[in-house]
């Protein structure tokens, strides 16, 4: 049973690092254009940790962690970063 609770973890995470990688960077490229300076690198540096905690996750989750704990930490990760940041997602 815990192999399918994996399995639907990783799953989940291959579709939430599609929605990070294009969304997301289109949301913090808008974002930088309208928010030069300090605002901007924020957004950049919060888009660049939110790519790099979708590998580590997925190594604790299949190393023994709980997937449930990973779960709501990336949820909540990907929500506050698209409410704060992200607005506008067009590609122009």
């Amino acid at each position: 049973m815990w192999v399918l609770g994996r399995l639907a973890f990783t799953f989940f995470l291959v579709f939430s690092t599609g929605w990070a990688v294009f969304p997301g960077g289109f949301g913090t490229l808008h974002f930088r254009e309208s928010h030069p300076g300090l605002a901007g690198q924020l957004a950049r540096l919060c888009w660049w940790f939110v790519l790099l905690v979708h590998p580590l996750a997925l190594y604790r989750v299949w190393s023994g962690d709980v997937v449930g704990y990973w779960l709501a930490a990336l949820v909540a990760m990907h929500v506050l970063f698209f409410l704060i940041f992200v607005r506008d997602v067009g590609t122009r």
